[in-house]
């Protein structure tokens, strides 16, 4: 890949700690609790098993959410085969624009329903005041066509440069379905820097 830094598992580039291999651990705990929680959410017997839902779980006495699980496709779950996982873990500036955030958000609504390969799209507030987001997929060719959508180009090009300093994201797996979270594995990590010019890029092979 041109003009992308090949990290080993181990590499440590000090003038980045968002790349550092130590976050790994805690990302990939993050996102095992994630797929935990979507997976007690399937498990309520009022649930419809095969309609789109979006659950929000909010903030006491503050309205707003900290987890909400948009599920697609629902049905998908029901199978106990692979299911293909992207982690999303993001940096933002303390003056991010918010009402871009918002703008994103919307597209991102709207899109999602157009993809059958997505299974569902869950975002998780995190005790430093940012976002970790878990997608999961049905295969490989669902996660690249989520990746050519007008909702991923308009995060690329339009939001993350403004919104975040850096971004990791993971590609990753549950080999047996949501039903064992715990199996949640990651097999490469892509970093990207916005505070330079031009974008620093990364990608590390995990063990």
């Amino acid at each position: 890949m041109e003009n992308v830094v090949q990290l080993s598992p181990t590499d440590i580039l000090a003038e980045r700690p968002f790349t550092h291999p130590t976050h790994i651990s805690g990302d990939l705990s993050t996102l095992r609790y994630m797929a935990r929680q979507l997976c007690l959410t399937l498990q309520n017997p009022h649930m419809p098993s095969h309609s789109p839902q979006t659950i929000l779980f909010n903030l006491p006495e503050k309205g707003s959410w900290i987890h909400r699980q948009v599920l697609a496709n629902p049905q998908h779950f029901t199978e106990r085969g692979l299911i293909h996982v992207v982690g999303f873990f993001g940096q933002s500036r303390s003056q991010a624009d918010i009402e871009l955030a918002q703008e994103f958000d919307k597209t991102l609504m709207k899109e999602i329903p157009q993809h059958e390969g997505l299974i569902s799209y869950s975002t998780m507030l995190l005790n430093d005041g940012n976002y970790a987001n878990l997608v999961l997929f049905t295969n490989e060719a669902a996660q690249v066509g989520w990746s050519r959508s007008e909702a991923h180009a308009k995060a690329v090009y339009e939001l993350s440069p403004s919104y975040y300093h850096s971004i990791r994201i993971y590609n990753g797996r549950l080999p047996h379905g949501i039903q064992r979270s715990d199996a949640l594995t990651l097999h490469k990590a892509r970093y990207f820097d916005y505070d330079q010019t031009p974008m620093w890029r990364g990608v590390r092979t995990l063990a």
